[in-house]
């Protein structure tokens, strides 16, 4: 969105350190306050915070317990809600302040972010609001981690990486060419090339792992290495497909090679044997339809997403909770470039071309002509007993 607006976007990831740990309990009940939280949720939050007792057991012998002190415990789901909540008006502050900078966060890491046409005032924004959460965190008995805090350019221009921050504890955070965001590797151009090609090689890491415990004298059965196979591939394999997956051939083709030597293993086969019968064999689809699910799925859950949504509010979809399901997508594939070919490969009709769609709209369209064959169906039911005459159930 930033490139089509002729903007340049500018990322600030932190990472919270020992979040859990740096969680004041006067704090969090002065926040609990000011929302306005009832005073018996409050009395239970401060007794879960302070209440803690350790028992230690070694053998046919047990200590006495004993009350310790700890801050917010990461075994309980309830910890995260309550460190969300602790660091809540840190981004209100740094919104308030900075006009035009969004922010992202999934529990301790954070990601800041601002997009305008000139990079030096990008720079200038992203410095004030690092000095912002810095100077809150040190309010609130918070710190970030500095080793982790990364800085990335979403701009091709080699000016860019040239570009540095300068933090309150004289900390550089220089630009880098690629970071890694939950588990995510994010590049400047955000094609996720360097995503991909990371999961490619520990697949292919994974698999030799699992071809050494085949080769066991255990003797694993074929349902035991297809259950390994689902469980530790697969899960890399299509781990966020949704957010790469556009039918990329290049991509396709080593996925494809891995998987086809997978099955061979699972099944013994010889190097000749077809792939369509491995695969009805062992049960497994191929690599493209398993992707093209993912991103399925995640369109069918975008749809059904209350229209307040982030995600929702950047599609053009009208939902309706009557099962009545309209798609008002105007998506023709002849005004956009093929993923699979550069501008420097096509013809010239092709470069009068826009870009390419987005890769939201992208999912969405997979869904569009199954979405739109839905039709409501009026079951008929028995007329309900209570809905009779009270003369006619004194007869039964």
């Amino acid at each position: 969105m930033a490139k089509s607006c002729e903007n340049t976007l500018i990322c600030l990831l932190l990472d919270v350190k020992e979040a859990f740990d740096h969680v004041a309990l006067k704090q969090l009940i002065k926040i609990l306050i000011k929302l306005k939280i009832l005073i018996n949720l409050i009395n239970w939050v401060k007794c879960f915070l302070q209440n803690w007792v350790i028992d230690l057991a070694f053998d046919d012998e047990r200590q006495k317990s004993k009350k310790i002190i700890t801050e917010i415990s990461q075994d309980s789901s309830i910890s995260l809600i309550l460190f969300l909540i602790y660091i809540r008006y840190l981004f209100l502050k740094i919104r308030a302040k900075i006009e035009n900078l969004q922010s992202l966060s999934y529990i301790d890491d954070v990601a800041l972010y601002v997009k305008k046409k000139n990079i030096d005032k990008n720079v200038k924004t992203m410095k004030n609001a690092a000095k912002i959460a810095f100077t809150w965190a040190k309010k609130n008995a918070m710190q970030f981690n500095d080793s982790k805090s990364e800085l990335i350019h979403f701009e091709s221009h080699k000016a860019t990486l040239n570009q540095m921050i300068i933090l309150l504890n004289n900390m550089i955070i220089k630009s880098k060419t690629c970071v890694r965001w939950l588990k995510v590797w994010l590049n400047r151009k955000l094609n996720f090339k360097v995503h991909v090609q990371t999961k490619i090689a520990t697949v292919t890491r994974t698999l030799h792992s699992l071809f050494r415990l085949m080769n066991s004298e255990w003797e694993l059965n074929v349902k035991s290495e297809k259950q390994l196979y689902l469980t530790c591939v697969t899960s890399i394999s299509d781990y966020d497909a949704e957010i790469w997956w556009n039918n990329q051939k290049s991509y396709l083709v080593k996925f494809r090679k891995l998987q086809n030597a997978a099955l061979r293993k699972i099944l013994s086969a010889f190097q000749t044997s077809s792939i369509d019968a491995m695969q009805i064999e062992v049960e497994i689809s191929s690599m493209k339809i398993q992707l093209d699910q993912k991103c399925k799925n995640y369109a069918i859950w975008i749809i059904e997403l209350l229209k307040k949504h982030s995600i929702r509010k950047r599609t053009f979809i009208m939902y309706s909770s009557q099962y009545s399901i309209e798609l008002n997508l105007d998506l023709n594939a002849l005004k956009y470039l093929n993923w699979n070919k550069t501008k420097t490969n096509v013809s010239w009709k092709a470069k009068k071309c826009k870009d390419r769609l987005t890769q939201i709209y992208w999912i969405l369209n997979k869904v569009q002509k199954t979405l739109n064959s839905i039709k409501e169906i009026e079951i008929s039911h028995f007329k309900k007993s209570w809905g009779q005459e009270i003369e006619h159930l004194a007869k039964l």
